[in-house]
């Protein structure tokens, strides 16, 4: 979706008067004082999988970096040997924990709950036993602390602050399924160290679930963790020069929620391994069993473990630039550019970010076809579906986030609301096919009325571009009552 870039930053630059000119802004010049990787959900299990991660590590080396941090999931069964290969991974990029250079890259990982608990997860176990491996080699079993301070040789603690360049890097650990303590700890760790925090220069805290109430990731995290998450929010809330990056979801950065700023600026860290399809959309996640309706197929990311993401950050004196990385297509995806001192301006805010946002139009000339045909759903019972095909809304650079399709009564009563994922959200704007095709249940539309179709392209913050309107049709009586076998 739209990068805040250096271009768009400079057009808005009176809206952030506080900062002054083109040097306050520090886009004329200046050597960073710090450079850094920031990827996640490696997922490593066999040492064969660790390629797309040694990969992401080469490009680091090779742009400076001085530091890479990993937010988590490391490994997908929870392995000592997961562990091993990462290390492995490391050590061939750099041996000794430093640069063909000789300069020193600061190793920065924390763990997720794959590391701890993956060994138990029902398709990771099968997974695993298929290919020979064991339970009895789980981390949380051998004793996680030596295992990692074995494998990486660093000590390990459930809070850890590293410093890089005279940053601060705070790492908050998963806190595993026995409840042990991780990030949960964060509170009283910066109740006892806050005084020895720079509060003048950014500092960087990273963990493996996103904090609750920030980025849009989180807005989709829920149940008993959000009490921690609460409390780690408050925790860092405290300090505007905080700069968090999370994991866990598999969001992509595409997605203009994945930055977001109020007391302090957090960051959703995309995955390294597959994107998550997220529930609530016709092709999402979910409705795979019982009598499930759906009828379009879900996105298929996992499977394929497409669209590495994630970021390089530069830190200068007077801004920080997170550039989004696409280590797919081996291509560099936009920029976001958070001011320094961070207190002075928030351009990541969601109603600034949503005030940028580009509104997806439909092209001039564009038509909605519409057509049935028999299918399955996803439980498996037979169907007809209803068929909606319409050119997809992209432009130079954006693209439809999401679309909605509305049936809509003759005396405007909206009967029905279905959202729907363009196949390449995930993916870069040059990768969006040129048509859509949406389908639904024809069990689920108005029954002895006549309705119309609406389809709105919406942006990732649900602002909608010009819908295509179809013409009046009559669902006739009894369309409901179809017998499923």
């Amino acid at each position: 979706m739209n990068a805040f870039s250096r271009r768009s930053f400079l057009a808005s630059a009176s809206a952030f008067s506080a900062l002054g000119g083109c040097r306050s802004l520090g886009l004329c010049c200046g050597k960073p004082d710090l450079k850094f990787g920031v990827i996640s959900d490696l997922h490593v299990t066999t040492p064969d999988t660790a390629g797309e991660f040694e990969r992401a590590l080469e490009h680091f080396r090779d742009r400076g970096a001085d530091a890479v941090v990993v937010c988590g999931d490391l490994t997908d069964w929870g392995l000592r040997s997961d562990l091993e290969s990462v290390a492995a991974a490391w050590n061939r990029v750099f041996p000794r924990g430093r640069a063909p250079d000789g300069r020193p890259v600061a190793r920065l990982f924390c763990s997720g709950n794959h590391d701890y608990e993956g060994w138990w997860y029902g398709d990771m176990t099968m997974e695993m036993h298929a290919l020979g491996y064991s339970e009895d080699d789980a981390l949380s079993k051998l004793g996680f602390k030596k295992c990692w301070e074995d494998v990486f040789q660093e000590e390990w603690a459930p809070v850890r602050r590293r410093t890089v360049n005279g940053y601060d890097f705070i790492s908050g650990e998963w806190h595993g399924y026995d409840k042990a303590p991780g990030f949960n700890a964060l509170p009283a760790w910066m109740a006892a160290h806050s005084s020895a925090i720079d509060p003048d220069r950014p500092f960087f805290y990273f963990q493996h679930p996103p904090i609750v109430q920030t980025t849009g990731d989180s807005l989709r995290e829920g149940g008993p963790a959000d009490r921690l998450s609460l409390q780690v929010r408050a925790a860092l809330a405290a300090h505007p020069n905080a700069i968090s990056f999370t994991g866990h979801c598999h969001w992509t950065f595409n997605d203009g929620r994945s930055i977001w700023q109020d007391e302090f600026t957090a960051i959703a860290v995309p995955s390294m391994s597959y994107t998550t399809v997220p529930a609530g959309y016709e092709n999402g996640s979910g409705g795979r069993r019982g009598k499930t309706p759906l009828i379009m197929p879900k996105i298929d990311a996992r499977q394929r473990l497409e669209e590495a993401q994630g970021y390089f950050v530069s830190v200068y004196s007077d801004r920080v630039e997170v550039v989004k990385r696409d280590f797919e297509q081996a291509v560099d995806a936009g920029e976001w550019i958070v001011p320094l001192p961070a207190k002075a301006s928030k351009p990541h805010a969601f109603r600034a970010s949503a005030s940028r946002e580009p509104v997806p139009e439909f092209p001039s000339g564009a038509r909605l076809k519409t057509y049935t045909f028999n299918c399955d759903t996803r439980a498996a019972h037979w169907a007809i579906a209803m068929a909606l095909d319409f050119p997809a809304a992209v432009g130079r650079g954006w693209r439809a986030f999401d679309y909605e399709v509305r049936a809509v009564l003759a005396d405007g009563t909206v009967a029905l609301v279905k959202r729907f994922l363009s196949p390449a959200f995930h993916k870069l704007p040059k990768d969006e096919p040129a048509a859509m095709h949406f389908y639904c249940n024809v069990d689920e539309l108005p029954q002895d009325a006549k309705y119309r179709f609406e389809v709105y392209p919406r942006n990732s913050f649900g602002a909608c571009g010009a819908p295509l309107v179809s013409s009046f049709r009559r669902g006739c009586p009894g369309l409901g009552t179809a017998k499923h076998g």
